[in-house]
């Protein structure tokens, strides 16, 4: 999870919204995400492992409204499900 890269997680849409960046760095200085962030125009996601638990957790946020955010983690569970998915039957 930690390894993910742009290059595995590219979606085009997420909300309904066109992604406009796909992340493992954090813009202001650089340091590893420790998993992928994707952003919107009016909202994003982060999904990182637990450290703690064979897990990830899903952080996100809507500039919209709640159903908009629903609407983004539920897509960003299955985009992240499919590549881990994708990941294990390539091992």
């Amino acid at each position: 999870m930690a390894q993910l890269t742009g290059e595995q997680v590219k979606p085009k849409l997420l909300g309904g919204d066109p992604v406009f960046a796909t992340l493992t760095h954090a813009r202001g200085n650089n340091a590893a995400i420790g998993g992928i962030k994707v952003e919107i125009e009016h909202g994003w996601f982060a999904a990182r492992p637990s450290g703690t638990e064979d897990i990830y957790k899903i952080y996100a946020e809507s500039y919209r409204d709640i159903d908009h955010l629903q609407r983004i983690l539920q897509e960003a569970k299955i985009l992240i499900d499919g590549v881990l998915l994708r990941d294990s039957d390539n091992q």
